[in-house]
């Protein structure tokens, strides 16, 4: 028997549409979830129950209704950076005071349109600045494929609210990687698009562009859809990133990327880079290796750091001791040196894949860590550690291209992912390879114990 988190994000709508199942059920259906099982992960630190069952009531009185969006009645989680109106926001952070939001803020003005049923607010790191989420407001967010590990961040609680089937699908954000790490880590889809494809309703304090609103789901064509949501397309029409998704990937020529000079790459995920484009080789494509940009932390911690620094806060003395520090060296660095510093970054990563339509590369240089693992160093060391995760994912922060993460494999009980980037504004061509990978892996990634 089919249960109604077994059903894909657009399965759910299109059944809602139907007529054959309620939104306060499959809401109910959620909401009983999370009460049942987010006391092992902690993907959530606020949930609404009673005007989320009161949202799903309306939305079953209105099916049917001509401005009903396209997924209408379906439950979603919004990472706790986006104000929603009456709701407690937190940061993930001491630092700020815990007020509830004065209004929607765009990303979630677009959600509500869309149809989605809003459940709850989903755990971020501290100002969503670590590639896990251990803030000292609440216990760290665990993954559900192993509760010893993370599962990545910022966007933590989202992927581990979908990899637990807390949730169907949701939006994430990402800096340098924290919509497709935790992706990679709880074996789901991630999709950061280019560089102002979605709106940001942050854009004021990131001068340079460097984060960006994406879609976490389980499967491609749900994230194609959401990414319709969040871009404007009408889902499913011409043009549309599902319809583009559904649609066979012209054959391309692949870089293949293996090792990055900002972190270790462990060899299981180099493997299962490699796997992949055999895979594709076998399809039809051409695969070949190249070299990465020449570059090191040093060269983008200035960027990252005056990005963070420029993030007001209330109570600075609250902040865990890695986000002060961080901040304190990013109020070392002028907006020209971290702009300097960008363009060299930009031009030299865009020059690595110039002649190749995509590049295939490990999502992440290593497993999952386990929770705590770096706890006990030095707020630099600490942070130096944690960027190992994001070797891979944060070029195309710098130059503002499309990247997916695809679940791949699983190793010692943990999934990997491969990350495919495109060229900037080119993320049809990323979303059809994508779809292509995962038709040839076949399945969806579920975590053991979860059902």
């Amino acid at each position: 028997m089919t249960e109604l988190h077994d059903l894909s994000a657009l399965e759910q709508a299109e059944r809602i549409r139907g007529g054959t199942l309620k939104s306060e059920e499959l809401v109910r259906h959620y909401l009983d979830r999370i009460t049942r099982l987010d006391g092992r992960y902690t993907a959530f630190v606020r949930v609404i129950k009673n005007r989320a069952i009161l949202a799903a009531k309306n939305a079953d009185r209105s099916r049917g209704a001509a401005s009903n969006g396209p997924f209408h009645g379906v439950p979603t989680g919004i990472k706790d950076l986006h104000f929603v109106r009456g709701v407690i926001s937190r940061n993930g952070t001491r630092g700020l005071p815990p007020v509830p939001g004065p209004i929607d803020d765009s990303l979630v003005a677009t959600i509500k349109r869309a149809g989605f049923i809003i459940v709850g607010k989903t755990t971020t790191s501290e100002l969503a600045l670590l590639p896990v989420v251990e803030p000292d407001i609440h216990p760290p967010t665990r993954n559900p494929w192993n509760v010893e590990r993370t599962a990545g961040g910022s966007s933590g609680g989202a992927s581990a609210a979908i990899a637990a089937r807390m949730l169907p699908i949701a939006p994430g954000s990402d800096g340098a990687g924290s919509i497709r790490i935790p992706a990679a880590y709880c074996g789901l889809f991630g999709h950061k698009p280019t560089r102002g494809r979605v709106a940001n309703p942050h854009a004021e304090l990131d001068e340079l562009g460097m984060t960006a609103i994406g879609p976490i789901a389980r499967t491609v064509e749900d994230g194609a859809a959401l990414l319709d949501v969040l871009t404007g397309h009408r889902v499913g029409t011409s043009g549309s990133f599902l319809t583009i998704a559904r649609t066979r990937a012209p054959r391309m020529k692949i870089g293949l990327l293996t090792r990055s000079p900002l972190g270790k790459t462990d060899a299981v995920c180099v493997e299962a880079a490699e796997q992949a484009s055999r895979a594709l080789e076998r399809a039809g494509h051409r695969v070949v290796p190249i070299e990465g940009a020449k570059a090191s932390l040093s060269e983008f911690m200035p960027i990252y750091q005056r990005l963070l620094a420029a993030v007001p806060v209330f109570f600075e003395s609250r902040l865990q001791p890695v986000t002060r520090w961080f901040r304190a060296e990013g109020r070392k660095h002028s907006a020209e040196e971290a702009r300097a510093l960008h363009e060299a970054l930009t031009k030299r990563s865009i020059e690595a894949m110039l002649d190749c339509d995509v590049v295939l590369t490990p999502s992440t240089g290593v497993i999952a860590p386990r929770v705590h693992a770096m706890r006990d160093l030095t707020p630099e060391f600490q942070f130096r550690e944690l960027a190992h995760l994001g070797a891979f994912t944060a070029a195309a922060n710098i130059t503002g291209a499309p990247a997916s993460s695809v679940p791949w494999s699983i190793v010692d009980g943990m999934p990997t992912g491969v990350q495919i980037i495109g060229r900037p504004g080119e993320d049809a061509r990323v979303i059809t390879l994508a779809k292509e990978l995962e038709s040839i892996r076949g399945g969806v990634f579920e975590p053991p114990g979860i059902a």
